[in-house]
Formats: C-alpha cells, sequence, structure tokens
C-alpha cells in the first residue's frame, strides 16, 4: 500500500471514529496506532528530509492530533518511535549530525481562533494554582491574571534552525526534526547574507532563527526549473528546505535566502543573572532590544495586546490576512506569546510543545474543482508538459482554469485521471497546485495517457528519465517557444513581437529559426507581413526598429535569449562578466572561449549539466553558422556584464525599488549604459539604492545592508544627470512609504 493509499484509509477510519473511546477491539485499536505511527513518519521524512509534502498542514495536524488522543487514553501502549516523543528518521546524506544545546520543542497548532479563549482560561488556572508557591519564594512577584499580557507575530512559513555562537563568532547552525540531534548546516547558513558572521558583544548565546526564501526570487527559480523540465516547488517552504539542504554551498548562496531571528535559547548573560530577583524583567527586555543591538536581524512586526479578545480579534481580521500576504515572504498565520517570561517559566511544556506560545494557523486556502480533460503543451527545450484543464474555481480571489501537472511522475504520484475532483492550492501569489485526489467522489474516470506523438508536429516522443520530449528539432511549438523567449525583455527586448504575431512568423513559415527574425525587415517580409489582419504599418514599423535596435544588445542577453539548457539569466551575465578577462575581440574569439571547458569550469556556478549544454550548443556546426550570419547583419555581441561595454570604465553598483513615472527596466538600462552595475537584489556589495513610490522589502534590505540611499526628484537627478533624459524628474521629493497598520 501507497503512503497516499495508507493515509486515506487511515483519514477514513477517523472520520468514521472521531471518538477513540468507540473501538472497543484491542487488536484493531493497535494496529491503528502502529499503522498511524508509520503513517506520519513517512510524511514527516517527506516534509523534513524531501522538502515535499503529499497532505496539507491541517491534515498532518489532524493525524497527529489523533495519535495523542489515543495515547492519553492508552498510555500503556505509547511506543518510544511516536512523533509525539520524538521524530525518527536519518539525517540526510552528506550532513553530520549534531546536538542542540536545549531541546527545540515545536509549537502547538490551532485552526479555530475561538479555541484560544479556552486556552487562555487553562493558562489562567495555572498562574493561579503557582500563586502561592511563587509569592513564598524569594523571587516575590505576583501573579496578576487578570493583566496577562500577549505578543502576537506572523507566523513565518520557513525553516527552523538553531544557530549557536561562541564568543561572538557563528560556530555551528542545526536544524531541527529530531527534537535533540540532527542535521549541521553551518556551512550552508554562512551563505545567507542577512545573517551575521561575528557579533557586536564576544559573548555565548544560543537562538532560533526561520529560514525562508523571498517570494519573488521563489517565482525566478521556479520559471528557470519549469524551463529546465525540473518540477517547481510547491511554496517557498519546500524551496527554502530544498536549497538550504544542497551540497553544494555556493549553490545555496544563489538562492537568496533569509534568516530572522525570533526566540533565545540560552545565554551566558540570562544564566548569570537567574540569582537575581529582577531576571524575568530583563528577560523580557533582551529578546527586543538586546538582540538587535548584537546586529541580530529580527522582523520588525510585532504586537503587544492587553486581553485574550483582542488576540482573537486580529487573528479574525481578513485584512491583518491581507496585509501579510502582500509581504515578500510566506507567512501561513500567526504566533500568540504569553509576554512575560516569568509567566512562560512557570507554564513551562510539554513533551512536545511549550505551553506559553501557540500558533493559529490561517484557513487552508483550498478548493475542490474537477479535472475536464488534459492538454499537452511544448516548451522551448522540447519537453512535452501536461495541462489540466478545470471547472473554473474561484480561490483567493483568482479564477482557476488550468494547472500544470509537471510530468507524469506527478501524474503517477498523485493518482490523477480525467473527471477526477481534486483539491486545488494557492496561498497568497502561490501557482495553483493539485494537492489531493478526492477519490470518494469517483465516478466515471479515464487515465491520462502521454502521447505517443507530439500534439503539434506529430514527431516520435522519447521517455528520458521522467520527462517527455519531442525529437522534431523543426517542431512549431518549440520554434514558437523559443522564439517568444528569444524576444522577450530579458533576452533581445523585440517587445513588438507577441504571441499572435509569432503564430503568423511560424504557421507562414517566415521565420523558420531565430535567425530568420531578423529577415523581417526585408521589405518582402513587411509587405506580406502587413496582408495579416491587425498588422498594419505602424506595428510593422514599430517591429523593424526593434529588432534594428536588438543589434546593439549585450552578449549576455543573446546568450540567455539562445534557449541553451540551465542558461537563464544570471548564468549568461556569469558567464559574460568572467569572460571579460580573456579580452575577446571577435566571433571566433567567443565561440572558442564558450567550448574550452577548462574556461568554462572556473565560472562560479556551472556544473557538469551546464558546462555540456554550453560546449555542446557552441560547437554545433549550425549553430555556428547561424551566429556568423547575426554578425554579418549587424548583430555586435558586445561583450559586458551588466550593460557596459568591454572598455567603459566600472562605476558603482546599485539596486532599485519602488515604482516610477518611466519603467524601471527602462531607468536599469540608461545606468547600465553608463557603466553602473545592476543587481536584481540588494547585496552586501550593492552599492546604491533608488527608491520610487511605493517602496517594498528590498528598502528594509538596504537599510540593513548600509546600503547608501537615493530617493526624491532632487537627489535623484542630481546624483544620476542621465536619468534627467528620461523625464524621470517628476518623481515627487517625499515618496509615500506604505506600512502594515498592525504590526
Amino acid at each position: 500500500m501507497t503512503l497516499s493509499e495508507q493515509t486515506k484509509t487511515i483519514q477514513t477510519f477517523i472520520i468514521s471514529h472521531p471518538n477513540v473511546t468507540s473501538i472497543s477491539d484491542s487488536d484493531e485499536l493497535h494496529k491503528l496506532y502502529t499503522d498511524l505511527i508509520d503513517c506520519l513518519v513517512d510524511h514527516n521524512h517527506l516534509y523534513y528530509i524531501e522538502s515535499s509534502s503529499i497532505i496539507s498542514d491541517k491534515e498532518y495536524d489532524d493525524l497527529f492530533a489523533y495519535l495523542k488522543k489515543i495515547e492519553e487514553l492508552h498510555p500503556e501502549i505509547i511506543s518510544s518511535n511516536s512523533p509525539t516523543q520524538s521524530l525518527v528518521g536519518q539525517v540526510s546524506e552528506g550532513f553530520k549530525q549534531a546536538k542542540h544545546t536545549i531541546k527545540l520543542a515545536s509549537l502547538e497548532n490551532t485552526y479555530n481562533a475561538e479555541d484560544l479563549t479556552d486556552r487562555d482560561e487553562r493558562i489562567k488556572k495555572i498562574l493561579e494554582k503557582s500563586f502561592e508557591v511563587i509569592s513564598a519564594s524569594s523571587v516575590g512577584a505576583e501573579i496578576q491574571t487578570e493583566n496577562l499580557k500577549y505578543i502576537i507575530e506572523p507566523k513565518f512559513d520557513g525553516i527552523s534552525v538553531e544557530l549557536i555562537y561562541e564568543n561572538g563568532r557563528l560556530e555551528k547552525a542545526i536544524t531541527r526534526w529530531d527534537w535533540r540531534v540532527w542535521e549541521d548546516i553551518t556551512a550552508n547558513v554562512k551563505t545567507i547574507k542577512n545573517i551575521p558572521q561575528k557579533l557586536k558583544q564576544p559573548m555565548d548565546i544560543s537562538v532560533r532563527w526561520e529560514i525562508m526564501m523571498p517570494k519573488s526570487v521563489w517565482k525566478d527559480i521556479n520559471k528557470e526549473r519549469e524551463e529546465n523540465g525540473e518540477i517547481p516547488f510547491a511554496n517557498t517552504r519546500n524551496a527554502a528546505s530544498g536549497s538550504i539542504k544542497l551540497l553544494d554551498s555556493k549553490e545555496v548562496a544563489k538562492r537568496w535566502l533569509v534568516c530572522y531571528v525570533y526566540d533565545t535559547l540560552c545565554h551566558s548573560d540570562l544564566k548569570e543573572l537567574e540569582s537575581e530577583s529582577n531576571w524575568s524583567v530583563i528577560a523580557n527586555e533582551y529578546e527586543a532590544i538586546h538582540l538587535e543591538s548584537l546586529w541580530l536581524p529580527t522582523y520588525p512586526r510585532k504586537k503587544e495586546v492587553n486581553s485574550i479578545q483582542e488576540v482573537v480579534d486580529i487573528c479574525l481580521d481578513q485584512q491583518i490576512k491581507k496585509q501579510l500576504e502582500s509581504e515578500d515572504y510566506d507567512f501561513d498565520g500567526l504566533v500568540i506569546k504569553v509576554k512575560d517570561y516569568q509567566y512562560r517559566n512557570i507554564l513551562g511544556s510539554t513533551d512536545h510543545h511549550p505551553r506559553w506560545a501557540v500558533a493559529y494557523k490561517f484557513p487552508a486556502q483550498l478548493a475542490s474543482t474537477k479535472i475536464l480533460s488534459v492538454d499537452f503543451q511544448v516548451w522551448r527545450t522540447w519537453i512535452i508538459t501536461p495541462v489540466a484543464n478545470l471547472e473554473p474555481i474561484e480561490l483567493s480571489g483568482v479564477t482557476i482554469k488550468r494547472v500544470s501537472l509537471h510530468n507524469f511522475d506527478f501524474i503517477q504520484a498523485k493518482d490523477l485521471h480525467i473527471g477526477d475532483y481534486v483539491w486545488i492550492q494557492r496561498s497568497g501569489e502561490v501557482i495553483p497546485y493539485i494537492v489531493w485526489v478526492i477519490t470518494e467522489r469517483r465516478q466515471d474516470i479515464q487515465p491520462i495517457i502521454m502521447p505517443k506523438a507530439c500534439p503539434s508536429c506529430e514527431g516520435k516522443v522519447n521517455n528520458v528519465d521522467m520527462h517527455y520530449y519531442c525529437s522534431n528539432p523543426q517542431c512549431p511549438a518549440k520554434l514558437k517557444e523559443q522564439i517568444l523567449h528569444f524576444v522577450s525583455k530579458n533576452c533581445m527586448d523585440i517587445q513588438w513581437i507577441w504571441d499572435s504575431i509569432v503564430d503568423i512568423l511560424v504557421d507562414q513559415k517566415i521565420v523558420q529559426n531565430i535567425a530568420d527574425i531578423y529577415r523581417i525587415p526585408e521589405q518582402s517580409t513587411q509587405i506580406l507581413l502587413r496582408k495579416f489582419p491587425g498588422i498594419g504599418d505602424k506595428k510593422v514599423s514599430e517591429i523593424v526598429k526593434e529588432i534594428e535596435e536588438s543589434k546593439q544588445q549585450p552578449l549576455r542577453r543573446l546568450i540567455n535569449g539562445l534557449g541553451i539548457p540551465h542558461v537563464g539569466k544570471k548564468m549568461a551575465q556569469d558567464i559574460v562578466q568572467a569572460m571579460v578577462s580573456q579580452q575577446p575581440v571577435c566571433l571566433e574569439d567567443i565561440l572558442h572561449i564558450l567550448t574550452d571547458r577548462d574556461f568554462l569550469i572556473t565560472v562560479y556556478g556551472i556544473g557538469g549539466k551546464t558546462l555540456d549544454a554550453l560546449v555542446d550548443y557552441f560547437s554545433d556546426t549550425q549553430n555556428q553558422e547561424m551566429l556568423m550570419h547575426l554578425r554579418d547583419i549587424g548583430m555586435k555581441f558586445r561583450v559586458d556584464t551588466n550593460g557596459y561595454d568591454l572598455y567603459t570604465e566600472k562605476k558603482e553598483s546599485f539596486s532599485i525599488t519602488g515604482t516610477f513615472p518611466v519603467s524601471r527596466d527602462l531607468i536599469v538600462s540608461t545606468l547600465e549604459k553608463e557603466g553602473y552595475i545592476f543587481h536584481d537584489n540588494p547585496t552586501k556589495s550593492t552599492q546604491l539604492m533608488l527608491i520610487g513610490e511605493k517602496a517594498g522589502s528590498k528598502r528594509e534590505k538596504a537599510q540593513e545592508l548600509w546600503i547608501t540611499i537615493y530617493e526624491g526628484r532632487e537627489i535623484l537627478t542630481k546624483q544620476f544627470p542621465i536619468l534627467a533624459t528620461i523625464k524621470i524628474n517628476d518623481i515627487s521629493d517625499k515618496p509615500k512609504i506604505t506600512q502594515t497598520s498592525l504590526f
């Protein structure tokens, strides 16, 4: 029985036996208990080790809660293998074991905000029972439960990790699964830019962090994975987990992970203060003030409230949920903590979670719909991708009609059929994703069969690993995707050639390869294009103009536009940047460099697959002839890094955020031509930050990295006079920065 089948069987049993006491047969109970343990252990392995999951958090929590009910009623059968006792599994291959300074417990989850009121009453009862003991102690504090205060923070949807500093230096980073011992990921964590390698003070401290991947980075990575025929990450949490466990730290550095501290586990200062009467007061202020003074980054969104009713109101406020969804990080709920450290100490913890904190999880954004049919699309890498057509369904304010099925392995793993009802998930800006098949609703279903012939050209389909490829190098569907990529904004920037134009160019055999795009300016081709509906003189004129201008594009854009497997925008940029030192003066020099394995292997980030793809492409005789043809018709092949010519003096690096009266791409390209180096995201090496209206999270990141910030009309145009030539001087002097109202 597969894990999905086993899970469904257990879920069905639980639905029919919601009360554990209704299970009278001891053998049946024992079998259910052991099956439930095996099921949860396997799901933990998928979640923590494989960075994937086939059930939702809510489904997992329901299974875990039922396991706890069995153990509460029948403690005599509790197994040491139970996830309530410890998380059973093996450390990922390639990583060593490491021991946590203290046990790293998880938070108890709740999906019902009203349950928080009951929890508040239980907390007050525990504190009241402790009153006599506390008042008689040397501490001399009074428990005033009517004044119980809470702190509310956004709940990160990332990877929990312990960071250990010794004498102020980062010594160890350990993931959380088994609560006492797990994976040493120190080398990878040291690549995360906002984690300090050295604290301001030489002290011993252990802190708990959350590693996350920004949604903007996740989108770019998924786009590249889809282009390379890989399954996209379902969410930012899986992407962060998969990234932090890469065996090559250089690859981890490219994933733009971020990390924020949210809890102090132990530190030398508080150990020394334990005998002092005011230690809990000092502890209360420690995280809010002392952590930041140590240069430990904390997320600035939190709120203190004076009653449990305020907590409930905030949890149910849909506007707050929308505010968090607008951030560049994923949050799956709110964390509610008792504010006072003395109260936390009294409340203590269970074997699994602290009693003084709870996670309120936002309701899962799921909707059920039906798979009506499946189309097969041919991408520019020849991969044939199945796409499901759905009964239209509203989810998170968006109508979902289609969803990618990625590849045949995905179809088999999810047991998908035409006619199946499925759960679709979409959280915030996350792409639609099939979470689960609703097998109970199955009636008339048909298997999804991968085509034996290409749906576009009827060429032979080859199956390699999990992917299906069209074997026809002249496949029109593949050519259309290649052209759309070649003319896109990040490549040759011929934006007047869009989908409908490409259909005409390929279907009418006007363009049969990328180089044919440069035949469009020929008079005979222009006359032919004007015969098609919707293509007038102005449109043809603009297309011709942009094609001629594209001949001046730098080499990095051309390499990106060629559609070489495993080579995207960033890789093309890195290759050309490394190429500058070789000082190529002609196309033959460039081709020699791009087929030189000894040179290419020195370029940061190039692995075996990318190396083979580059050498294969630029060694191919037809590809070489195509590039020489482009040279002969005027392509410049400018060897630069970020838009400045090989012999142009390098200037400062910059990043940009917010909106401007003109396109940000135009601002970037204008400054690049002047020699400035553009960074998509600000890093420690970024020197300048340009800020417009409604600046996003990059502004805060620039402030954290102490990057020089320029905003407002006079400052921008004074620092960058060239911007005045593109009518940017309409920027207001003081851009309005919107802040979320809750935190």
